[in-house]
Formats: C-alpha cells, structure tokens, sequence
C-alpha cells in the first residue's frame, strides 16, 4: 500500500542518473490515524451496538453540507460496516441517541471535533499536503447495560487526504497538464464529500474488531477467513 502511495521520477542529466520525488518528499496517502486508545475489557456476552454520531462545532454557511454529510455518512456506514464485519449494529432511534444507564446495548458515539473540507483543486493540482482535508473524532464505545455507563473504549481518529504529489508534479508538458487538469477537474464534480468519513469508519471498525477479538465476540481472524 505504501509502495503505491510513493511517486518517483527519474530524469538523465549528462549520463547520470538522478531520482526525484521520494528523495525529495516523503508523502503518504490519504489515511485515518487512531490516537489515545483506552480500552477495558468487558466479560459480560456481547449485545448491540447503536451507533450515534454528534458534534458540538458551530453550525455555519462554510460547514454545514461537509458537516451533515460526513454526520450522515459515518452514522449509516458504519453501522453498515460493523455487521459486515460480524457486528450487529444499527443507527441509533431518536431515543438512543443519548447513552444510558440501564438499558441493553452498548453504545457507539462519534463526536466530530474539527471538519475541514480543504482545498479539492489544490489537491488535486498541486498536493504535497496543499488544501488537505481534515476528520478528527472523538469516539467512545459506552456499556449501558449497569446501574451506571462504563466507557469499554475512548480513542481519537484523525483522518485527512494525505500530502500526495498533484498532478503539477507529473505535468511536464502543456498536453499532459491538460489531460492531468481535466481528470481533476472530473474527480472533483464526481466527488460526494465524505471521504474522510469513510476512512475514519474503516479505522473505528477495525479497532472494534480487534476490541471483539479481544474480548472474545468475534472469532479470530484466521478461524472467520477460514
């Protein structure tokens, strides 16, 4: 993944060989980084999950569609992604969507801390980390089923679009620049918004699995791909 993730050129300058890109730039793609995990075992049988996702940022003009887009995205995808990873989950009702104590679910909430939406074309054209986008959560897995809420897992995710080259990097010709220009420009229109989001549910998913792994709910990984 990260072989793909590196560009690299290499020009002839008077017989000698000279390597340009990851010499020069370490770049990454566009990731989800779990920050912070505090995880506490739970012996008790597994139950549902209800998933709710909440944020306390300012509602403005700039951020409202990024914001209701992401909002929706991850409360539908990763109740969608936890049971295809095995996980019986749901978005949670109007009735759920405050943990509780006494009830018979566990409760996931992701709380949206920062949304930036960056700059598209500037990734797209020029990259290196110009117009990045950015995803930070605050996500806490709750046990509602006691007299009191136990937190079972509390960690951050910080997703962003990665400081891969733009297309500038690998336009060494007006042809090229137009051809690599014209395929922004259509990756941008096609683009629903969220892509942030979808990382970010890939990284909760996986450290629920692990969490259920753990905790023996899930079978391990070799016993469910066998």
């Amino acid at each position: 993944m990260m072989l793909s993730c590196l560009k690299s050129r290499s020009v002839t300058v008077t017989g000698k060989l000279l390597t340009i890109g990851a010499a020069l730039f370490l770049t990454s793609c566009a990731a989800a980084h779990v920050q912070k995990p505090v995880v506490v075992n739970d012996t008790q049988p597994v139950a549902p999950v209800a998933v709710t996702v909440t944020t306390n940022m300012p509602r403005t003009m700039e951020n409202a569609k990024r914001l209701d887009q992401n909002m929706q995205a991850l409360a539908a995808g990763l109740a969608k992604k936890l049971e295809v990873a095995g996980i019986i989950a749901h978005a949670a009702t109007t009735s759920e969507t405050l943990p509780q104590a006494n009830g018979r679910d566990l409760a996931l909430v992701v709380d949206i801390g920062i949304i930036e939406g960056g700059n598209a074309w500037a990734r797209e054209l020029v990259g290196f980390g110009t117009g990045q986008s950015r995803l930070h959560s605050h996500i806490i897995l709750y046990d509602e089923r006691g007299t009191q809420l136990t937190n079972l897992m509390d960690f951050t995710v910080k997703a962003n679009s990665g400081y891969m080259p733009g297309v500038l990097a690998g336009a060494w010709n007006p042809i090229g620049f137009g051809v690599h220009s014209a395929h922004a420009i259509a990756k941008e229109a096609l683009s629903d918004g969220h892509e942030d989001a979808d990382r970010t549910a890939e990284a909760i998913v996986t450290k629920m699995v692990d969490y259920y792994r753990t905790n023996g709910w899930l079978p391990p990984e070799n016993e469910r791909n066998g």
